[in-house]
């Protein structure tokens, strides 16, 4: 079997995929061929299995990989880069360019509360807590939380139950990622707008437990309304 370098400075799932999308790209894993199971992924990168499986899970939705039932994970056969050319990251320089993300974020993800308000199982409600909680602790630390805010939206995303919004989440993960992280130092530079954004989130999650769709929505579009003003401004 392969080895493979263990990760020791990473502990995202999105990190866990882009190690192993980079290995298929390279051309350390041909189409056709199996990975390794989820224990022993879980040993070579030193992270926990359930990080992996995250992982894997975005490589299938990008469709570099299959999962067959009982039998493994195996790379697609169709050419990792044509796969791969849909998912490019769009990349904000100008002004109009940011709007133009915010916009797409203010489409996209109020559709996605209020269909994770009316699809979420009670274990897709526990991670939106679990990221929520993460923003909690950043904010106590007085940190950015970027990452927690960035796993709060994906979560989200999940519970809409829709395959197709989840892709475009992931394809613009870069782009959200550090779009959360440059409104996030901004934002906080002003007195009293983290403990804001993060009421937001709770407000958001409440009514996405409480299977409120109208209000989830209404939440979601708010907040995000919110930040564009204040990116803005």
């Amino acid at each position: 079997m392969k080895a493979i370098p263990m990760i020791r400075a990473r502990k995202t799932y999105e990190e866990v995929a882009d190690y192993l999308r980079e290995l298929i790209m390279s051309g350390a894993y041909m189409p056709g061929e199996q990975l390794p199971s989820l224990r022993e992924l879980r040993d070579m990168l030193g992270v926990s299995q359930s990080t992996i499986r995250e992982a894997l899970s975005s490589l299938k939705t990008m469709g570099l990989i299959i999962i067959k039932q009982g039998e493994g994970t195996f790379v697609t056969r169709h050419k990792p880069e044509e796969l791969l050319s849909a998912f490019e990251a769009i990349r904000p320089v100008t002004r109009q360019d940011i709007i133009s993300i915010l916009e797409v974020r203010k489409i996209i993800e109020s559709g996605n509360a209020k269909l994770a308000a009316e699809r979420r199982t009670d274990s897709e409600l526990l991670e939106i807590e679990k990221a929520l909680s993460e923003m909690k602790q950043a904010l106590e630390n007085g940190e950015l939380g970027h990452e927690a805010d960035w796993k709060f939206h994906y979560a989200v995303a999940r519970a809409s139950h829709n395959h197709v919004l989840e892709s475009v989440m992931l394809s613009i993960s870069e782009t959200m990622e550090t779009s959360l992280r440059t409104s996030r130092m901004k934002l906080y530079t002003r007195r009293g707008n983290p403990e804001v954004l993060y009421q937001e989130h709770v407000s958001i999650y409440e009514a996405i437990r409480a299977q409120n769709v109208n209000k989830a929505e209404e939440a979601m579009l708010y907040h995000l309304v919110g930040v564009e003003k204040k990116m803005l401004s």
